[in-house]
């Protein structure tokens, strides 16, 4: 967005190290895919939407993902153990919702019924405690299951048990605690897929909870282009979402583990870029309202190295974006690489979280 399709680049790990070559090249041979499906229509909801109701708004507004914590193979390894004291700090800051991404799938048995170590439920237990203590509302995801992007033969399966466990096990919990079954699919997972698994998955959470908040995402590491292509669930209780580091040579000109490295010393925000970034919103409230379903940006955000204002301007004019399009919005991240808040002097990254709150 804002540069050629090449810049359509989302292929990323945030924080867990170097991406290869082949990662690369496979969603950039996806990415392709989708830009060819969707140049009969770009600019359309799927096809089979059908006018409906104009969609509630989103229960989730201002929303911070704390990343790098919970998706790393162990809490902590990659920068960052969740704290209810920052919990505290985005409610008094003014956020309703955190978003827990979970590698779920490190921390299962391998086989059926693929049982969740009960030391790591619990310790996901605690941290759902503390959010309904302070008062704010938290999504639990899953989150880098790669295996299921490789083979969904396999470990589609396995998804189901997990979630039917996550069912079972929050079903008493407050409407506050809203669920998101899988984090970006890509490789093998295309949208026709995932509209099956998003279609199995809500039939077998809503037998345990028929009322509680669902985010539901679709192919393309959670791109627009993806979701503009799905059939999402029929049901009056989905947050549709997509993830937006548009155009991502620039959030993520620079970062270490982009392999190779971008190079770095390019800007945004000329009236092309704007221009761009209108356009993407506009296709995402067209879909929403064919849908009838609120619509959260469940990830945007520029890495930390990139000059302060630059990302700061980047930021606000999306926020603002979303805001004035009336979706939702989680910026990824708190307090790792694409950081509103540094924890080594324990203070906000100011420039930031004045463009995130409007306040600037």
């Amino acid at each position: 967005m804002g540069e050629s399709s090449g810049d359509k680049l989302t292929c990323w790990h945030k924080v867990c190290g170097t991406i290869d070559m082949t990662k690369i090249l496979t969603c950039l041979a996806a990415m392709a895919a989708l830009s060819m499906a969707a140049c009969d229509a770009p600019s359309q909801p799927a096809a089979n939407a059908e006018p409906s109701a104009p969609a509630p708004a989103s229960p989730v507004q201002k929303c911070m993902n704390f990343g790098g914590a919970l998706e790393a193979p162990s809490e902590g390894e990659w920068g960052y153990t969740v704290r209810q004291e920052d919990m505290q700090r985005l409610k008094d800051a003014g956020f309703d919702t955190v978003r827990l991404p979970v590698k779920w799938s490190a921390h299962a048995d391998q086989a059926a019924p693929y049982k969740i170590d009960p030391e790591f439920l619990e310790r996901i237990d605690q941290i759902v405690d503390w959010s309904e203590e302070v008062g704010i509302q938290l999504i639990l995801n899953v989150h880098h299951y790669n295996e299921l992007m490789d083979d969904p033969e396999t470990h589609e399966p396995r998804l189901e048990g997990l979630w039917d466990q996550l069912a079972s096990h929050y079903a008493d919990r407050p409407q506050s605690l809203i669920f998101e079954f899988i984090n970006e699919p890509w490789g093998e997972m295309d949208v026709a897929r995932v509209d099956a698994l998003n279609a199995r998955l809500m039939e077998r959470v809503r037998q345990d909870n028929p009322d509680r908040w669902v985010v539901v995402g679709s192919a393309g590491w959670g791109t627009l282009d993806a979701l503009l292509q799905s059939d999402p669930p029929k049901d009056p209780r989905i947050i549709l979402t997509f993830h937006t580091y548009e155009p991502y040579k620039f959030t993520h000109q620079g970062a270490f583990f982009v392999d190779p490295p971008m190079p770095t010393g390019k800007v945004w925000g000329t009236k092309r870029d704007l221009a761009a970034m209108r356009d993407e919103g506009a296709r995402a409230a067209a879909f929403r309202d064919a849908h009838g379903q609120p619509l959260l940006v469940g990830e945007f955000g520029v890495y930390e190295e990139i000059p302060m204002d630059q990302r700061a301007r980047w930021t606000n004019a999306l926020r603002q974006t979303s805001e004035s399009n009336g979706f939702g919005w989680c910026y990824w991240d708190y307090a790792t690489t694409f950081k509103v808040y540094d924890q080594a002097s324990e203070s906000w990254v100011e420039p930031i979280r004045a463009a995130l709150l409007g306040d600037e």
